[in-house]
């Protein structure tokens, strides 16, 4: 989907100007020429990011950035401001993503939207958005590592030396070597300052893409310092994933302030992107397993089942499917209470996860019935793991909680058992994974007609 861009500026050129270099780069454009319609506007095109430039009289955009991100549902759109030197550092303090010269590069602009628009995809969306001013930056919650690579060790202490005073974090200087050993150790920083060149020109650009390549650090923030005269490399920069470009001589304080917002300002961002991270993984987990019990659960087991087979298929192998279900479950939950009848399912799903191991799949697929499914194995190893099972499960009584009254009781399972195999490699893999569940569904109910707490092996059938 293409991107939408907000440009609002009060000057006719200026605004005209950047949507026709911006359309060109195929982005939805749609402009704004003056405040009172900004908010509005914003709020009915929902753009992914705003570029606030200037000419609107006694409004001062600084303040209009202040409102916009302080306004539900638009608090998250990053928001570029094209400003002269003077009020940079203000922009910065305010919270604004980026503030970019009103006559930067073409190349810049496009390097730093891109940038930016990465970065949101990985943020918070603008309907997750809290409906509250942007906060000043403050310190992280937790004291962060920041890695510094310079050209030479002088720079690095002088980086050192003007940054640990506006910032509370952890500053290592490093060399390129010593910065990828320690990422390959999991010992990765969360922040990277690193000079364009260091030994050679560009090298550190090529720094930037191994860390950010690597596990133990392609999750941090990058920002890359130049010379004046290396501006070419900016853009570059910022699309190998930098966050932000500095000046690499820091030599006034209202330089070192701007570096330090523009750090915080990274760190802020990893922060989030992290908390997203987790978020996104959390709710995966919590789509493909069983509350109760913790084993996957049946939307997840089912379509794994047929990568399963197909993966089995390919090398000509065969694999295991138990099906296993709890004899007399119904008995439990009516003279003990649900609570019991819960204890017994947790404590009976822990027993299996341990004989199942890693190398299969074990899934609460109903109320009291579980699938255990096992790649590379023959009849004889998935009927000795299917009487391991039984077994494991008949000899120690469950605890029963409090609730229940205490005590313990005992169980027992009934176990079906079928070895899926494709005729040939031409076989459907989901045909076959249908077909092998069904199979081990009926020896299981075989297992419960005889008597429950028995195995029994299902009868191969021809799988087309």
């Amino acid at each position: 989907m293409t991107a939408r861009i907000l440009i609002a500026d009060g000057t006719a050129t200026a605004r005209i100007t950047l949507k026709v270099r911006l359309s060109a780069a195929c982005y939805d454009v749609c402009t704004v020429a003056n405040a009172e319609d900004l908010s509005g506007q914003a709020h009915l095109y929902r753009p992914d990011l705003i570029i606030l430039g200037a000419g609107f009289g006694r409004e001062s955009p600084v303040d209009m950035a202040l409102s916009l991100m302080g306004q539900p549902g638009l608090a998250a759109i990053p928001i570029i401001m094209l400003a002269n030197e003077s009020t940079r550092l203000q922009a910065l303090r305010a919270g604004v993503a980026a503030v970019l010269d009103p006559m930067i590069d073409e190349q810049m602009l496009l390097a730093r939207i891109r940038g930016l628009l990465r970065d949101s995809d990985t943020a918070v969306s603008p309907g997750d958005a809290l409906a509250e001013a942007a906060a000043a930056f403050g310190p992280a919650p937790r004291l962060t590592n920041v890695t510094l690579v310079a050209d030479n060790p002088a720079r690095a202490m002088r980086w050192r030396g003007a940054l640990q005073k506006r910032l509370d974090a952890h500053f290592t200087i490093s060399t390129p070597t010593e910065t990828l050993a320690a990422a390959a150790r999991g010992q990765g920083a969360d922040l990277y300052l690193i000079a364009a060149d260091i030994s050679t020109r560009g090298d550190g650009l090529r720094l930037l893409s191994e860390l950010r390549s690597r596990n133990g650090s392609k999750n941090a923030a990058f920002v890359v310092a130049t010379e004046s005269h290396r501006s070419e490399l900016s853009a570059i920069a910022l699309d190998l994933g930098a966050g932000e470009v500095l000046p690499v001589d820091l030599d006034s304080d209202a330089g070192v302030e701007m570096a330090a917002l523009a750090l915080q300002t990274q760190l802020l961002r990893k922060e989030e992107c992290d908390k997203r991270r987790i978020e996104t993984q959390r709710k995966l987990q919590w789509a493909m397993t069983d509350p109760l019990t913790g084993l996957y659960n049946r939307r997840y087991a089912l379509p794994r089942l047929t990568e399963i087979a197909r993966d089995m298929q390919r090398r000509g192998d065969s694999f295991g499917v138990i099906a296993l279900d709890l004899d007399r479950f119904k008995t439990i939950n009516d003279n003990f209470g649900h609570a019991a009848g819960d204890a017994v399912l947790t404590n009976l799903a822990r027993r299996i996860q341990k004989n199942t191991g890693d190398s299969g799949l074990a899934a609460r697929i109903g109320g009291e019935e579980f699938l255990v499914v096992t790649p590379s194995q023959t009849e004889s190893e998935a009927m000795t793991l299917a009487e391991q099972l039984r077994d494991t499960i008949e000899a120690q009584p469950v605890t029963l909680p409090c609730l229940s009254g205490g005590g313990s009781i005992a169980a027992t399972c009934s176990i079906g058992v079928a070895i899926g195999k494709s005729c040939d490699a031409s076989s459907n893999p989901e045909r076959t994974a249908v077909l092998s569940m069904e199979r081990a569904d009926r020896a299981l109910l075989k297992a419960k007609s005889k008597g429950r707490n028995c195995v029994v092996l299902a009868q191969p059938e021809t799988v087309i």
